[in-house]
């Protein structure tokens, strides 16, 4: 296939389509001499990523994403790939050697790339170690043309900036490929802050408006002290993914920036599933590429051309399914445990946490006990407070303040599965994809 030869412009290098091309076409004939034939990447840079990413495909080269560039993650997905290209720091160039390239001449050629071309994906395992997720570039594609075909009428005359990275399928996906696709204009800056990016849209002139691409934490750090309200006329959309985005934070961008942010649901395993709006109906809508169904257990079966070609797929996720391609989200079915025989919801016992006055955010999480009769089980929360529950903390005392939480809870729950033990902290262990550090919250309890 030929890449779309669009208008894109690159604001953070001041390049344009053409040399973009350019710079791909001469590291895809570097590439391409080379008998090398898996390649781990990793740039920071993201137009240097795209750069590399795309001359790769050129060369009909296969490549690995790593989920970041610390040195360990570096060395277990070298182990899986031929060669290294792209930027690290001093460690990670050492666990590179000489499998690492850079080229900086240019010339002009069009673009042809191999749609079944190889995309290795890591994701966090439940055993701790890195899981591998196959793609072909066709399928990130059927994605891309979806995305555009779903929300391009909101999206004329626009310029896409994200605050996420790209060596995870949704940055890569909504940062480089959709805006390279439909030929929309990007800001290939990381903005770290929402003071970079109010910084960088105030300085850009009236010819576009901007659709911010980011996360559920991003987010829920945004409405606390939202500087963005200064430039929310230039603001047309905003999208999040990674997690769930709570629903009070939704309202609060809603009601700061005039629209609530454009939610998409999936995994790096499924791609994109379905999307929603909170300030409108508030369900789940699938894309229209997805089929879904569910199984005994109320957890959700897609039918998707992002995996395994259109074959079943099971999801961890129960739902209610309200017509044949619209559905509420129920929980995690991995969040279903058991205490004494009593069967409750985490996620459904967090949810209720935050209906309090006292809790912007929470975790919800089981702790299993070895004692001398055997293993004891008993739910914990780690809790995140507003000002009043601040207050309320330091007025009453844990004890009295844990016991009034409980009481809020009884109108729920029976006694044995409301949280027993509570930690408290200033903000809840987000990475940059919105994926939460479970481990560090058991810690808490050790």
């Amino acid at each position: 296939m030929k890449w779309p030869t669009n208008k894109t412009y690159f604001y953070c290098q001041n390049h344009g389509y053409a040399i973009w091309q350019q710079q791909v076409d001469a590291h895809a004939r570097v590439f391409a001499a080379r008998d090398e034939q898996t390649w781990l990447l990793f740039d920071a840079d993201s137009y240097q990523f795209s750069v590399l990413f795309f001359a790769l495909l050129a060369a009909n080269k296969s490549i690995v994403l790593p989920q970041n560039g610390q040195p360990e993650q570096l060395a277990q997905c070298l182990a899986q790939a031929e060669a290294f290209t792209g930027v690290a720091d001093n460690t990670c160039a050492e666990v590179a050697f000489n499998k690492h390239i850079r080229v900086e001449h240019v010339v002009n050629t069009a673009i042809e790339l191999d749609e079944n071309a190889a995309i290795r994906f890591f994701t966090s395992g439940s055993s701790g170690t890195p899981k591998a997720i196959d793609k072909t570039f066709s399928q990130l594609l059927i994605e891309v043309k979806e995305l555009e075909q779903q929300f391009a009428d909101q999206m004329q005359q626009t310029m896409m900036v994200a605050t996420v990275s790209h060596q995870h399928i949704y940055g890569l996906l909504f940062k480089v490929l959709w805006p390279l696709y439909s030929g929309r204009d990007v800001c290939f800056n990381s903005f770290d802050y929402p003071e970079h990016l109010l910084h960088f849209i105030s300085q850009q002139n009236d010819d576009h408006d901007f659709v911010v691409i980011s996360s559920p934490a991003y987010y829920h750090r945004l409405v606390q002290d939202n500087v963005l309200v200064a430039i929310k006329h230039k603001i047309r959309g905003l999208f999040s993914s990674g997690g769930p985005l709570k629903t009070a934070a939704a309202m609060q961008l809603a009601s700061q920036l005039g629209d609530s942010p454009i939610e998409v649901l999936g995994s790096t395993e499924t791609g994109g599933i379905a999307w929603r709006k909170q300030n409108g109906q508030g369900h789940w809508q699938a894309f229209s590429t997805i089929k879904l169904k569910l199984d005994d257990y109320q957890r959700l079966i897609i039918s998707s051309p992002y995996v395994d070609n259109g074959q079943w797929y099971q999801t961890d996720d129960r739902v209610l399914l309200l017509t044949n391609n619209q559905f509420n989200l129920l929980g995690r079915a991995d969040r279903i445990v058991k205490i004494e025989e009593k069967r409750c919801s985490l996620d459904e016992i967090s949810l209720r946490v935050n209906q309090s006055d006292w809790v912007v955010d929470s975790y919800v999480l089981l702790l299993q006990h070895g004692t001398s009769t055997g293993k004891r089980d008993e739910i914990a929360a780690v809790l995140v407070l507003t000002e009043a529950g601040e207050q309320a903390l330091e007025q009453l005392g844990k004890f009295k303040f844990s016991q009034a939480l409980k009481t809020h809870l009884k109108a729920f729950f029976e006694p044995l599965v409301i949280p027993r033990k509570y930690r408290y902290l200033t903000e809840l262990p987000y990475n940059s994809q919105g994926k939460l550090n479970k481990a560090q919250l058991e810690k808490l309890f050790d």
